[in-house]
């Protein structure tokens, strides 16, 4: 069976596209609703494949699609391989929109996740360089769970930073957060035993030269005794290969999701990109802003082509070319 996905604004739109493309046969394996605004993914097959290839499109929409989308990921520095890799699935995906296009091969390309709405088996364990911006997420995450009413425990083991463990008491007070702090593996595993398994458990480390593998090592046995898997803090906007680089390295802690920071401050996410596709790592959410309460939000295929969308890029290119502020 051949599975190909379509995703749309509502579920009709969406199985008019399957039914244009697969035909009556097609099986509908699946369908997603991407979130409030985001649109639906259906997941479709044929049982029996053509000999035919299923799209017939006209050759001039697809030449629109690959110069609009190869324009757009040009703009945000990806490599040539990953522009060649997007643009391949997205004439492949027919929507009435390119960007619909581009989400489809976004989907088909990356990994994407949910922010916890409820416990989770083992705990998340944060991790990144320093000022990343690891303490501000585990507080908007705890805000995220405050308002979904989800028991939640922090553990810190960033004990030495300076205010560190002051910055993270208070919002954990504020938000009625239970709180620990660890500064030892074997104290870790002792913390994450006596947490209740309904609570969704939260470690906040202390920030690590990615490069240094004494400090990662270190940090290693923290994510060992704790059974935690670890989630990547890093911020939008930095150089493709560092990016990967960094990701690459952080892998090392059993590493599976990713969220970036800094998106409100940041126009050319090659790097961000980059590092997720290379590292393997899921999408949990997205740093939109500094604000607490309102400054995490979700990612899905749909939301991040429309980052990539170059509406706002156009007009900062207009000023830097221009002059103007």
């Amino acid at each position: 069976m051949r599975l190909k996905h379509y995703i749309a604004e509502n579920l009709p739109d969406a199985m008019n596209q399957v039914r244009l493309d697969l035909g009556e046969d097609a099986i509908i394996l699946s369908t997603d609703e991407l979130g409030p605004d985001e649109g639906v993914r259906v997941t479709a097959g044929l049982d029996d494949e053509p000999v035919n290839d299923f799209s017939i499109s006209d050759p001039q929409d697809d030449v629109d699609i690959v110069d609009e989308i190869t324009e757009v990921l040009d703009f945000h520095r990806l490599p040539i391989e990953m522009i060649d890799m997007l643009v391949g699935h997205a004439i492949g995906i027919p929507a009435s929109e390119w960007h619909i296009s581009l989400a489809g091969a976004l989907d088909n390309n990356f990994y994407f996740g949910q922010i916890p709405s409820q416990a989770l088996s083992k705990p998340l364990m944060l991790v990144g360089s320093p000022g990343d911006g690891k303490t501000s997420t585990i507080a908007k995450l705890c805000a995220k769970a405050r308002l979904s009413d989800i028991p939640t425990t922090v553990i810190t083991i960033d004990a030495e930073k300076t205010g560190g463990v002051e910055q993270i008491a208070t919002f954990c007070h504020r938000l009625q957060i239970n709180l620990d702090i660890a500064e030892t593996p074997e104290k870790l595993a002792e913390c994450v035993n006596n947490v209740a398994s309904d609570h969704l458990l939260l470690i906040d480390t202390m920030g690590v030269n990615p490069f240094d593998d004494d400090a990662l090592n270190y940090l290693a046995d923290f994510a060992q005794t704790s059974n935690a898997v670890s989630t990547l803090i890093i911020p939008a906007g930095g150089d493709v290969y560092e990016t990967a680089d960094k990701a690459a390295a952080f892998k090392s802690l059993n590493t599976k999701y990713i969220i970036p920071t800094k998106l409100d401050m940041t126009r050319r996410f090659g790097g961000l990109l980059t590092a997720a596709h290379s590292a393997e790592l899921t999408f949990m959410a997205a740093g939109i802003s500094p604000h607490i309460a309102d400054g995490l939000s979700p990612i899905n295929p749909v939301s991040l082509a429309r980052l990539l969308l170059p509406t706002r890029l156009e007009s900062q290119q207009h000023s830097l070319a221009t002059g103007t502020r």
